[in-house]
């Protein structure tokens, strides 16, 4: 499979690209005004973030968000498309969901508890996931199902109509969810 992975800046380079292995994957490293090569991908993902420390409000310059081309993106994107962390709150920022920064980061392995839609369609009563985010999602983004929680807000998310799935949590470090799992669901 031919895939796009958007690196924003993402701490987890070495996991997405074991998880990927045997994939044709092209990275681009997010930056406001990028051109992204979709043309012939199967698949884009969105990585999490991290590793230069930007964050979903932050401002590129006066009235535009650094992360607004990439929402841009994800409204118009053709292709099939997985957001994982900082990857599912611009997914979720784009379609309007309100993203909130948590009083403390959360981090290490959790169970989460999967809705009676994800237990539909992924087969799983639990889920017990690699947590390392400081925002949150509480309620789900415009045209989308929630598809596993947690305490602290909306874990996994898949689009009523569109090939697009996103994960707050990072599949690319094992759990119960893989990425590669997660990249099967989108075909």
């Amino acid at each position: 499979m031919k895939i796009l992975l958007i690196d924003n800046n993402t701490e987890h380079k070495r996991a997405l690209a074991e998880a990927l292995v045997g994939h044709d994957v092209e990275v681009q490293k997010y930056r406001p005004g990028l051109d992204f090569h979709t043309a012939d991908k199967d698949l884009v993902i969105l990585s999490g973030g991290g590793g230069e420390g930007r964050e979903i409000y932050d401002v590129h310059q006066a009235g535009h968000l650094w992360y607004q081309d990439e929402m841009d993106f994800v409204l118009k994107c053709d292709k099939p498309l997985i957001g994982i962390c900082m990857g599912f709150e611009i997914i979720c920022r784009a379609y309007g969901a309100k993203v909130e920064e948590m009083p403390e980061v959360l981090e290490g392995k959790y169970d989460l508890v999967v809705t009676k839609k994800g237990r539909s369609i992924l087969s799983y009563d639990k889920l017990k996931q690699h947590e390392a985010h400081k925002w949150r999602v509480k309620k789900a983004p415009r045209g989308f199902r929630v598809l596993a929680n947690s305490p602290t807000g909306i874990e996994l998310i898949k689009h009523k109509k569109k090939p697009i799935w996103a994960t707050q949590f990072h599949p690319e470090k094992g759990g119960t969810l893989s990425l590669k799992g997660l990249v099967n669901q989108t075909h």
